[in-house]
């Protein structure tokens, strides 16, 4: 049990770590993330900025007489980007307002300047404000920029004027190289977390053996006193019951004799389950080994040897065993589950009520064990029927320990065997799978 527990304290503190720590690098990779993106689109922002200033200083320069085409309609000139040009690969195309284009301004190597630009022209005609095309980040912004610029005059006297550009600015950014630094933190951080948990994981498993053995140790304690204890309680109580034979052969049997034997024979019961438990406890099948035989048979001969006591009690029984059904395993513990279900059945059946059994092969071929009896206590408590010593309100009333339940549940685990248990129509079912 100790093992057990142990093991579970390890898978959840593992499982709880593993949680955290992936919330964690999903928390840190998705904030990296938004960080580039904010990053990618400050700088078209000022791609397009810094076009627009380019362009107005070069208007303002020429007087408001610029040209980007020559007369065959090949660009002339791209515009001066400037000393505060942003650092990074991109390119800006600008587009009048009459949707002719004026110039790409390439700011970045390009294998294929037309196609570019197309992009950019492809872009403008969709409509479209941003987005993402290839390993490109792009941003549409028209404006309605003004300039001044000076005229000569009559008197040859210089005369301020002020003229507008109305452009749209297609700016495109690479994101290639932010893309790699992303996945490259991604994968950086996802083996400085693995590390760390294999790390932790160690940890938590070593120090789970120091968190344990105190436990470990009163467990092994308490273990070998239900032992001794049962070993103990042996002696006397067979000393009370050959003393109670000695007094019934001298004709004093009465209802206290009864009494003293029917405790006698409990408390003989309740030692046995509690050895059998105390075993089981291990969960090691060096106790109880395997073996193969014939699961039919076993079910058939412990439904006889309790037939007369549902005849004398008045229940109904019906059984349906398949035939041919084969299984490895403790045959002694299965025999014991047998036992314990059917004598369940009997202690707490509904008086002249019905029981049954079934064994057989499910849809999956794994072996199903179906105990159902009539109740009439409705107050069960499903998910605390296999807690050892739970009685229901009712059943206080009967004769029973409260452990049978609890050692059938740690024979089916050891059998890695499942147990469901269900309550209908006033009817208990509990359904093994092995």
């Amino acid at each position: 049990m100790i093992k057990k527990l142990r093991l579970r304290f390890i898978i959840s503190a593992l499982i709880s770590i593993l949680i955290v720590l992936s919330a964690t690098m999903a928390a840190i990779n998705i904030a990296n993330i938004i960080k580039t993106g904010r990053e990618t689109n400050r700088l078209l922002d000022q791609v397009v900025e810094s076009e627009r200033r380019s362009l107005k200083n070069q208007y303002s320069r020429s007087n408001g007489e610029i040209t980007f085409y020559d007369e065959k309609g090949n660009l002339f000139k791209e515009s001066d980007p400037g000393k505060d040009a942003p650092r990074g690969q991109y390119f800006v195309t600008v587009i009048g307002s009459d949707d002719s284009v004026w110039y790409t301004n390439f700011h970045m190597v390009s294998d294929d300047k037309e196609m570019d630009q197309l992009k950019a022209i492809k872009v403008y005609n969709s409509g479209k404000v941003e987005g993402s095309q290839d390993s490109f980040r792009y941003k549409v912004v028209h404006a309605i920029d003004t300039y001044r610029y000076q005229m000569m005059g009559m008197g040859m006297q210089p005369t301020e004027m002020e003229g507008t550009i109305d452009a749209t600015y297609v700016a495109f950014v690479d994101t290639h190289e932010s893309m790699n630094a992303v996945s490259n933190y991604l994968a950086n951080s996802l083996v400085i977390a693995g590390i760390a948990y294999v790390v932790i994981a160690g940890l938590i498993v070593i120090s789970s053996h120091f968190v344990f053995r105190t436990s470990e140790e009163s467990y092994h304690k308490q273990k070998a006193f239900v032992t001794n204890a049962s070993h103990e309680l042996k002696t006397p109580l067979t000393i009370i019951n050959t003393d109670l034979e000695i007094l019934e052969m001298d004709n004093i049997k009465n209802e206290w004799t009864d009494s003293i034997r029917d405790q006698v024979r409990r408390l003989t019961t309740m030692t046995k389950q509690l050895v059998t438990l105390s075993k089981l406890d291990e969960n090691d099948l060096k106790n109880y080994p395997f073996d193969s035989f014939s699961l039919t048979t076993l079910a058939k001969e412990s439904v006889n040897d309790f037939l007369p006591l549902f005849d004398q009690k008045g229940f109904a029984f019906n059984s349906d065993i398949a035939e041919d059904i084969d299984m490895r395993a403790n045959k002694y513990l299965i025999n014991e589950l047998f036992y314990i279900f059917l004598d369940n059945a009997l202690k707490y059946a509904k008086e002249k009520g019905e029981i049954s059994l079934s064994v057989k092969k499910n849809n999956k071929n794994k072996i199903e064990v179906i105990f159902a009896n009539d109740i009439e206590d409705d107050e069960i408590d499903t998910n605390q029927l296999f807690e050892r010593f739970y009685r229901s309100p009712n059943s206080n009333k009967k004769e029973g320990s409260g452990i049978g339940l609890s050692i059938a549940k740690e024979i089916i685990d050891l059998h890695k065997g499942k147990v469901e248990v269900s309550i209908k129509e006033h009817k208990i079912y509990f359904v093994i799978v092995f």
